[in-house]
């Protein structure tokens, strides 16, 4: 099966609803870091990928019993169409299609990583093609803004979801003028003594009318907007700021910030690094947390961002470990501190076997490195006693604290003070 144009999609959403009853299924699948690769290799290259990804898309679909079509849309987005599909078949056929994605790309020039998001929508009575079109499209926004899976079903909230998107993206940039977005601390805790260690800064914006608006919305309107690297800028200046207020304790607390793949650009560490020299917060209480899925895009590159950082004594964390690739190779040659073990390998430890060995053997990993082990999502004591057991360094969770607004934080050190 070849990719064909627009307009072929086009032409089989307006004819969609006499094949309704076929039970068909809507993939939109997009590329979340295509303005990344166009802005550290050039259009040519983010043309390249773009080829190789249709290319691929059509080899599966090929594959695929009841595809039939695969269209290019404009942008960074194709469209894949079956029938006769259900909903655990169609997970399963995202779940392979993003892993064949997920594959390096250009191998010839240099190993590149993208990152895909696959948005599903199944066929309903009576349902237009644009209809089915806009579903697939929010569950899309939705697998943009939310960790974890790289796929998501629509849902009929789904619909609502994507005038929230657009009102949001209308309204970020005059929220960052007006310093309207806004800073939560996870408070971090000595694992064998409970002691508070630190805290990781969480981006919140609260809107007049949507309510609270977390750090994984922020940034997937911000990517949209193109207004990820004023956020993220405006984020760690606010951050350190707050974190100079923090009250004495007798071992000064830790600053944990978060990083994207999309903001290890080359000037990236220089200027954060300038940040913490103009504002006097020093360089050794500050962690930058990265994912596995953002430094593999481009190794080298990370690489020098973080020598540059850890040459400032800036410590650095591979965060929601177990959830990427998880490569020995990059995890023993990159200069890392800690590794943050994702909250989903932790709510099961205390009643899953499986799970238990898995997290044993991810905190030996670290140990035999010299890293130090960050647990998140803790929410119960059970799971607090396996990982004083196991010997984790460190947590973070509901189980001591929610996040905490920085007038917050700072009543709560005082009072563990």
């Amino acid at each position: 099966m070849k990719i064909s144009p627009a307009r072929d999609a086009q032409l089989w959403l307006s004819a969609f609803e006499a094949t309704a009853s076929r039970g068909a299924a809507l993939f939109l699948v997009g590329i979340r870091d295509l303005k990344q690769v166009n802005d550290l290799h050039g259009r040519d290259v983010g043309n390249a990928v773009i080829a190789e990804i249709g290319q691929k898309i059509a080899q599966y679909a090929s594959a695929t019993q009841g595809a039939i079509l695969a269209a290019r849309l404009p942008g960074r987005e194709f469209l894949l169409i079956t029938e006769r599909m259900n909903a655990p078949d169609a997970e399963q056929l995202a779940r392979k299609l993003v892993a064949r994605l997920g594959e390096p790309v250009l191998q010839g020039n240099g190993d590149l990583h993208i990152s895909p998001r696959i948005g599903i929508a199944l066929a309903t009575a009576r349902q237009t093609g644009a209809s089915l079109l806009s579903a697939a499209s929010a569950a899309l926004a939705s697998a943009y803004s939310h960790k974890g899976r790289k796929y998501r079903f629509a849902e009929s909230h789904e619909a609502i979801d994507k005038v929230k998107h657009t009102r949001l993206d209308k309204e970020l940039r005059n929220a960052l003028a007006n310093s309207e977005i806004g800073i939560f601390f996870q408070p971090q805790f000595e694992v064998a003594t409970g002691r508070l260690v630190g805290a990781e800064a969480l981006a919140r914006w609260h809107h007049p009318e949507l309510g609270e608006i977390g750090a994984d919305e922020l940034f997937s309107a911000a990517d949209r907007c193109d207004l990820r690297e004023e956020l993220s800028y405006a984020i760690q200046r606010q951050a350190v700021s707050h974190a100079l207020d923090w009250p004495n304790m007798v071992q000064p607390l830790r600053l944990s910030i978060n990083l994207g793949a999309e903001e290890l650009a080359d000037d990236h560490a220089e200027r954060l690094l300038t940040i913490l020299n103009e504002s006097g917060f020093p360089c050794e209480r500050l962690t930058v947390e990265l994912t596995e899925e953002s430094i593999v895009r481009d190794f080298d590159l990370a690489m020098a961002q973080l020598q540059m950082l850890r040459s400032k004594n800036v410590s650095v964390a591979i965060d929601d470990f177990g959830t990427g690739y998880s490569s020995l190779a990059y995890l023993k040659s990159l200069p890392v501190d800690y590794l943050k073990i994702d909250k989903g390998m932790i709510a099961e430890i205390s009643g899953n076997p499986r799970d238990l060995i898995v997290l044993r053997a991810v905190i030996a990993l670290g140990k035999a490195l010299d890293l130090k082990i960050i647990a998140e999502g803790v929410e119960k004591n059970s799971e607090l006693e396996i990982l004083r057991a196991e010997g984790c360094d460190f947590f973070q969770g509901f189980l001591q604290s929610k996040p905490l607004s920085a007038s917050e934080f700072a009543k709560f050190i005082a009072k563990q003070s």
